[in-house]
């Protein structure tokens, strides 16, 4: 990689980190919920609207799921981040797909390591974006760059959520059982869920890395 690559890639992540801390998601966090909870049943609806086109334009999602299980409890916050999750990955695919990648192609076409990442997606999807889910790699990075592949829509859809509903289970049951804890009113069920969504990880982690390996990519 390019000294101007990594320079772009730093500052790109500085401005992400600067955004998210303007944000001040622990201020904002008693006001929404106050009016998330005037909303009622339509309270998750208005996260997910929040949520989706926020993080497809860049914004970190991670402040957004933990934040989920204090706005509704545990089952119901993990519910309304799958769909959340669901909906931005597939937008930001979309966008990619339809509106950048005819000309980003033109310059990847020839390039060998994107070469190889398309084939491997192409041979091992069922284990190379659940990997790509589970490892700590911008959300909407992975999104945009999937879209630029050649894999179909439904099938990076179907294999995306292998690896985003335990990472959403880990995050938000894993924070909702600190918060009981924490209160007094722990819950083995949540925190069991927590556990086996921990272990999931490993597993696609584990293999999607050897996989990723042996391929070269």
């Amino acid at each position: 990689m390019s000294r101007g690559r990594i320079a772009l890639l730093a500052a790109l992540g500085v401005a992400l980190a600067a955004l998210a801390l303007s944000l001040d998601i622990a201020g904002l966090l008693p006001r929404l919920r106050t009016r998330i909870d005037a909303l009622g049943a339509w309270g998750p609806v208005a996260f997910v609207a929040l949520y989706v086109p926020a993080t497809i334009v860049g914004v970190p999602g991670t402040p957004f799921t933990v934040a989920a299980p204090l706005l509704f409890g545990g089952i119901a916050a993990f519910v309304t981040m799958v769909v959340a999750s669901t909906l931005s990955a597939a937008g930001a695919f979309l966008v990619s797909r339809h509106f950048a990648r005819d000309v980003m192609m033109r310059r990847l076409r020839s390039h060998p390591r994107f070469n190889r990442l398309d084939r491997l997606l192409d041979q091992h999807a069922w284990i190379v974006i659940p990997f790509i889910r589970v490892v700590p790699f911008p959300f909407v990075i992975s999104n945009y760059g999937l879209g630029l592949t050649r894999i179909g829509f439904w099938r990076y859809l179907a294999w995306s959520e292998v690896g985003m509903i335990p990472m959403n289970a880990l995050l938000v049951l894993g924070t909702d059982s600190v918060l009981r804890a924490l209160s007094g009113n722990m819950s083995w069920a949540v925190t069991g869920l927590a556990v086996v969504a921990a272990g999931a990880i490993a597993v696609l982690a584990v293999l999607g890395r050897r996989r990723w390996l042996e391929a070269g990519a």
